[in-house]
């Protein structure tokens, strides 16, 4: 059964399930949910709401915030998109060429095609992803060669990929996994990515000697990390 509530300026949804204790979620419209046992009342439900009202404000807003910059991202015309840590325009050009072809400058991202093929959202964006797959071939490779000279290993194989939550991988045989979308990220946090799976071909864990390893080349991977963490959400193709 679900019901809709109001505390203060906040609405929220109960749903009341065969379920022992009561959880408070926000989803990712910012919309707070809360699942409680059948037998619980409304007023003991408010009650436990009264006493996190700070902390659920704090993260609504948060997410909110985190909808507002996704809302003004995109491929139409005047949207922006995250490149190498900056938002730059969409701009589209017609132009006389056969195929699509992306160009990123300071400040726009500029889709080139014929006045069909730049109409067309589908073939617009499988370019961009193209795009930025092999730019990120270019990138990731250049820096694998770098860091791998200063941790001294040697991987074998290198793969660009398109994943929902992962940035990276290292298997067992030495072979690395990167995923593209992190080109939208600032180069120190591809710096991180890169030098984080390498140390896995020394330590395939994540004990005290891989973090030790990793700061020695990265001082500040915590705040990679947590960069990643609070933004990862905004690396994404629309």
């Amino acid at each position: 059964m679900e019901t809709g509530h109001r505390l203060s300026s906040l609405e929220y949804k109960v749903i009341k399930k065969n379920i022992k204790n009561i959880n408070i979620s926000i989803n990712e419209r910012g919309e707070i949910i809360v699942t409680a046992p059948l037998d619980i009342s409304y007023n003991s439900i408010e009650k436990i709401m009264r006493e996190k009202i700070d902390w659920i404000s704090k993260s609504t807003n948060t997410i909110k915030n985190k909808v507002g910059h996704m809302k003004s991202m995109g491929i139409s015309e005047g949207k922006n998109i995250l490149w190498l840590g900056k938002l730059l325009k969409i701009e589209r050009r017609e132009s006389d060429i056969k195929e699509c072809h992306v160009e990123a400058l300071k400040d726009k991202i500029i889709i080139y095609g014929n006045g069909i093929s730049i109409k067309n959202k589908e073939i617009v964006n499988e370019n961009i992803r193209k795009f930025y797959k092999e730019k990120a071939e270019m990138i990731f490779n250049r820096k694998v060669i770098f860091y791998s000279k200063k941790i001294n290993v040697h991987p074998h194989k290198i793969t660009m990929r398109c994943q929902k939550t992962r940035w990276g991988s290292c298997s067992s045989n030495g072979n690395l996994s990167f995923n593209y979308k992190l080109l939208m990220a600032p180069l120190d946090i591809i710096d991180y990515i890169v030098v984080h799976e390498l140390c896995h071909l020394i330590y395939m864990n994540h004990s005290g000697e891989y973090w030790n390893l990793v700061g020695t080349v990265i001082p500040q991977y915590l705040n990679k990390r947590n960069w990643l963490k609070n933004n990862g959400y905004l690396l994404r193709f629309p």
